[in-house]
Formats: C-alpha cells, sequence, structure tokens
C-alpha cells in the first residue's frame, strides 16, 4: 500500500520536489553541503551530481571543482532542473551542465569521464530501473573515481531493500560507509 502511494507520489514528480525545497534550508543547518563533499572532490575534477534536483549540493560541488572542473547534474523533474538553471544563471556559473533525464540514462555522459558521482537518496527514490543506473555509473566512472550513494528512506517509504542495497555493493569496492543501517557508503569500480 505504501510502496504504491510512494510510486504515485515519485510519479507526481512536483509533490517531492516542493517537499525536498522545503527542506534545504533545514538541511542545511544538519549537513552542510560543502562539508560533505569536500573530503572527496578537488579542483579540476568532472563530478556528476545524480538526482539533483533543484542544486542543494550542485552548486557546492561546482564550487569545490573550480572553474577548471565541470558538474553533470541530472533530474527527472524538468521544473526542479528549471530552478537550478535560474541558480546556475543568477550565480553566473559556468561549471555546471544541467540535464533533465532519468538516471537510467545518462548517455550524454561520455565513458570513463568522471571523478566523482554524488547520488544523494537517487536508489532509494527510483522505482524503476535501479540496475541501469548503477550500470552506468560503473560505465562513466573512472577507474580512479569514487561515488557517494545514499539510501535515503528504506522500505517501505524508499524502493530499495537491504537485499538489493547489498547485492548492489557486491559490483564496487566499498572504500566507506556500506551497511544498510548506515544508509551510505562511498564506493570505488573494483
Amino acid at each position: 500500500m505504501i510502496q504504491k502511494l510512494m510510486r504515485k507520489l515519485w510519479e507526481a514528480e512536483t509533490v517531492i520536489s516542493a517537499v525536498f525545497t522545503l527542506l534545504y534550508p533545514i538541511a542545511r543547518i544538519f549537513a552542510p553541503p560543502h562539508k560533505l563533499i569536500r573530503p572527496y572532490v578537488k579542483d579540476g575534477q568532472v563530478v556528476a551530481d545524480l538526482g539533483c534536483a533543484s542544486g542543494y549540493f550542485t552548486l557546492a560541488l561546482a564550487d569545490s571543482v573550480g572553474p577548471e572542473g565541470k558538474v553533470y547534474a541530472v533530474d527527472v523533474n524538468k521544473k526542479t532542473i528549471r530552478v537550478l538553471e535560474k541558480k546556475v544563471e543568477k550565480g553566473n556559473y559556468r561549471n555546471i551542465e544541467a540535464y533533465t533525464s532519468s538516471a537510467a540514462d545518462l548517455s550524454f555522459i561520455e565513458d570513463k569521464s568522471i571523478d566523482f558521482v554524488f547520488a544523494n537518496g537517487l536508489l532509494c527514490s527510483m522505482p524503476y530501473d535501479r540496475q541501469l543506473c548503477i550500470s552506468e555509473m560503473k560505465r562513466f566512472l573512472k577507474t580512479t573515481g569514487q561515488a557517494f550513494l545514499s539510501l535515503g528512506a528504506g522500505p517501505p517509504f524508499g524502493f530499495m531493500d537491504q537485499r538489493e542495497w547489498e547485492e548492489m555493493l557486491k559490483g564496487f569496492r566499498v572504500d566507506q560507509g556500506g551497511s544498510f543501517k548506515k544508509g551510505w557508503t562511498v564506493v570505488s569500480l573494483k
């Protein structure tokens, strides 16, 4: 029942986007974006922010990679991408490319071109195609790259359960975190 409701909410993407937008000011107090990404992102890198919404982490990623780096900001919701594009324009960012796309189809990102993937709460909010998303990450992640994957919410509010989380991790080298209970991990290619 709850899973069906969550699918309907996901399909009505404006509801989820509105909730996240309302939560951003609160989240900044408990999870400042620069502090979370600083250990993983360096000047000049190319990063992908998958499930970027209206850019809570995107702008911090762009600041961290600097003018020589690049951020691919990807979200399935056109409205949140438009909000992000306005922030990019207002902040005069030249290193962010925003795309409206499913994280399961990222053909605009070249193979082995990404130093860092940031997917905060993405997998739990994808009712379909999570394995395709993981395959895409493996395709474009550099051999020296890393990915920050956070579960967000588990069932019944999220779509990824413990078995699927653990199975996904088998395809990566776990560098930090990793347990379903912790709900986040930093991984790299095996």
